[in-house]
């Protein structure tokens, strides 16, 4: 109970009006709460690789197209988070939810979270970055490995949310 407890207080700091899927009627709720906040979180996440785009391409430098391939998958992420909600119904409509599940959920809730920030922080690095070619590749390498990992993260809760 203490790790679950610990996930609970950090993301109810980060998310307000999260409620840890404590109440069956709040199920809802709580899943679309974290879900924009890690959509909100892409969001500026996007718009400051795409002003890292515009920099990069007055400096005329060799990472542009991949820039514009994370940038194309951090919209379509953001997306993917914040519009999720339809696919979620028949988990939450369940008469009993199990604890292990809702345990899962946060555990999954607070990884989202935090790596939605590590994206965030990434691309601010990758901003820093544009006057040199090495640190640059290195940042876009970053943040494609931060990419990959919410997409896989949002996988595997996915399919704990449908019951796989």
């Amino acid at each position: 109970m203490g790790k679950e407890t610990k996930l609970l207080e950090k993301i109810e700091l980060i998310v307000p009006g999260y409620h840890g899927y404590k109440k069956k009627e709040l199920l809802r709720e709580d899943d679309r709460i974290v879900r924009g906040k890690v959509a909100d979180t892409l969001a500026l996440a996007r718009k400051d690789i795409e002003r890292a785009m515009q920099r990069c391409a007055m400096l005329n430098c060799a990472q542009l197209v991949a820039i514009d391939t994370l940038r194309k998958k951090l919209m379509a992420l953001e997306s993917r988070v914040r519009h999720a909600e339809a696919g979620y119904s028949g988990y939450f409509d369940r008469i009993s939810v199990r604890e292990k599940e809702i345990e899962k959920l946060i555990e999954y809730d607070a990884k989202l979270i935090e790596t939605a920030q590590a994206i965030e922080e990434a691309v601010k690095r990758l901003n820093g970055s544009m006057a040199d070619p090495n640190s640059l590749g290195m940042a876009v390498f970053e943040l494609d490995d931060k990419v990959r990992e919410l997409e896989e993260l949002l996988d595997r809760r996915n399919h704990v949310i449908m019951g796989d």
